[in-house]
């Protein structure tokens, strides 16, 4: 299978890359400067997937598109001053939907938050406040424009919503809760989603579903 993964270069995507290609699927990754990438086996379009002529590049030829974009880099705190679009999110999920109902692609999986949209109170009353004080607000509002672009598409689509992420990668263990039904915790691994993400796109888990996903 051919997949296209927007958000390649960040913590999480560059290890989804890693557990699809370990698998023996094709990978093709967006990024703005190709010559800081250096994961082998992966196709490589130069530019931000913001673009839509860039998607439409990218995405000939694949089977199902992974999105795990963020509009905070690693360096960059909550606080500090946003160097990407306000909407990079769900600008970039809809050039990938508009290019997936073209060329006749299905399937999407999309990992947004915990705590975005209808979530919102699956989480603690003090992150919610911060939340609201701190420039995370703006990436959950985005966060929830694209979630919505997804749900009134006709694609088969998976939107997993993770609670704070860690880097405790030898923890592979998925908890979810779907729709208030279920029991999760706080946190969970980068490796454990990355684990999810591809078994959702080889064994059509969570079809048109919204878990939000812990480790155990």
């Amino acid at each position: 299978m051919k997949i296209l993964i927007l958000g390649i270069t960040g913590r999480t995507g560059s290890l989804v890359a890693e557990e699809a290609i370990k698998r023996g699927h094709q990978v093709v990754g967006i990024v703005r400067n190709p010559d800081r990438f250096t994961l082998k086996g992966a196709e490589i379009i130069a530019g931000t997937p913001y673009d839509f002529e860039t998607v439409q590049k990218a995405i000939n030829g694949c089977d199902a598109v992974i999105s795990v974009l963020s509009s905070f880099p690693s360096t960059q705190g909550m606080f500090g001053k946003i160097k990407t679009p306000l909407n990079v999110m769900s600008v970039s999920i809809n050039n990938s939907i508009k290019q997936m109902q073209e060329k006749g692609i299905k399937r999407i999986i999309l990992m947004t938050a915990l705590g975005v949209g209808d979530s919102v109170n699956e989480v603690p009353g003090f992150f919610k406040f911060l939340v609201r004080i701190s420039n995370i607000k703006y990436a959950f509002a985005d966060h929830h424009v694209q979630e919505k672009m997804l749900e009134n598409s006709n694609l088969d689509w998976t939107i997993l919503r993770p609670g704070r992420l860690t880097d405790n990668n030898d923890n592979l263990s998925i908890l979810h809760k779907i729709d208030g039904v279920g029991k999760i915790k706080s946190s969970v691994s980068r490796n454990a989603v990355a684990h999810l993400i591809i078994d959702c796109i080889e064994k059509g888990l969570f079809m048109k579903q919204k878990p939000g996903i812990s480790n155990a």
